[in-house]
């Protein structure tokens, strides 16, 4: 892994050599996407698409760290993310409320870390069934670039462990609304010594990430990579960086999901100064757990980035007291000039 010193460097890399790759890998399955039969699930994956593209240029910043490796782990973390958008969209969109389709359908996401796994019926607790090999050929496609990870087996257990996290939130935050949060708590319930320091609803937000899983595949291009670097990366990824992208990601929907009665981990927060503290807590031990890991400046301007791309979304505006307030805050935490320039650039790509 080549050492990132500087944003500039960072977006140098990211619009040379990870966005071609990125663009090209995307339209790639948006057309695949748009010749699946079955019009429901042609829906939801074209919607899925359109509305959450930055989840996967989000994630292929991390290729910047390889540039060798750019073709192995770009066209990996978009199917990887696709995936999730994908089956997100399904989850939530759709008519289905049953937890049973939800955990089939999910399934697919650790198939897709699991090289040789045979393909399932991954539909086979909805009507709606027929994408014309949409999910098989992504998952088909993670295991392949998986595989060319000279170090996969070192991370395979850890990026199955959060992927299986994900996976449980995906399932119980989807559910009956007035069964969510009875199971999500019964699931905390297994967790809440291990991660003392965290709320229930932070915990959730944690496993919301994909970015540990991201970070990991990158450190498995080494074939020399350390067992402590792992556990290092693993454990600030795991849940602090994690938890500050998920957590941002849920402030800046709170007055939208407030109006459609969604489900809002940081609206559990008995006032706006304590969810201020908090986000506050997630970004200052995420700045401390980085100075441990390998290629440490890069992985601080990730968490320079995850608050300015967030907080450069049109919803943080004057209209919206609460998150703005938030917002300021939390901006004046992150200060320096690579937060002016990761702030200045999310402008451009959020708006």
């Amino acid at each position: 892994m080549s050492e990132l010193r500087n944003p500039w460097q960072l977006l140098y890399r990211v619009y040379r050599h990870v966005q071609p790759v990125l663009e090209r890998e995307f339209a790639a399955w948006y057309k695949r996407a748009q010749a699946i039969p079955n019009p429901e699930l042609r829906k939801q994956a074209q919607d899925s698409m359109d509305s959450k593209k930055f989840h996967c240029q989000g994630g292929c910043v991390y290729a910047a760290q390889v540039i060798p490796h750019v073709e192995t782990i770009v066209p990996l973390i978009v199917a990887y993310q696709t995936i999730s958008d994908y089956l997100d969209n399904l989850c939530d969109r759709s008519t289905s409320q049953d937890p049973q389709d939800f955990r089939q359908l999910h399934v697919s996401m650790q198939d897709a870390l699991t090289p040789g796994a045979p393909l399932r019926d991954y539909y086979l607790y909805r009507e709606d069934k027929d994408d014309g090999g949409f999910l098989a050929g992504l998952v088909q496609t993670c295991q392949r670039h998986v595989a060319q990870l000279s170090a996969y087996e070192k991370i395979q257990a850890k990026v199955l462990e959060f992927s299986c996290l994900y996976s449980d939130l995906q399932v119980y935050k989807h559910i009956a609304p007035h069964l969510r949060e009875d199971h999500l708590l019964t699931w905390w319930d297994q967790y809440k010594e291990r991660y003392h320091d965290l709320h229930w609803q932070e915990f959730a937000a944690v496993t919301g990430s994909t970015i540990g899983i991201f970070a990991l595949f990158c450190l498995a291009t080494d074939p020399d990579v350390r067992e402590e670097q792992i556990q290092t990366v693993s454990e600030a990824y795991f849940p602090w960086l994690c938890g500050l992208h998920i957590l941002l990601d849920y402030l800046i929907d709170l007055e939208e999901d407030k109006m459609g009665g969604d489900l809002n981990f940081v609206s559990y927060y008995d006032s706006e100064r304590i969810a201020t503290e908090r986000l506050q807590l997630f970004i200052e031990q995420a700045k401390a757990s980085v100075k441990r890991l390998p290629n440490p400046a890069f992985h601080r301007m990730i968490v320079d980035g995850l608050v300015a791309f967030y907080l450069a979304d049109r919803k943080v505006n004057r209209s919206q007291p609460h998150i703005y307030s938030i917002a300021r805050q939390l901006l004046k935490q992150a200060k320096g000039l690579p937060s002016v320039l990761f702030y200045v650039n999310s402008l451009l790509v959020r708006r």
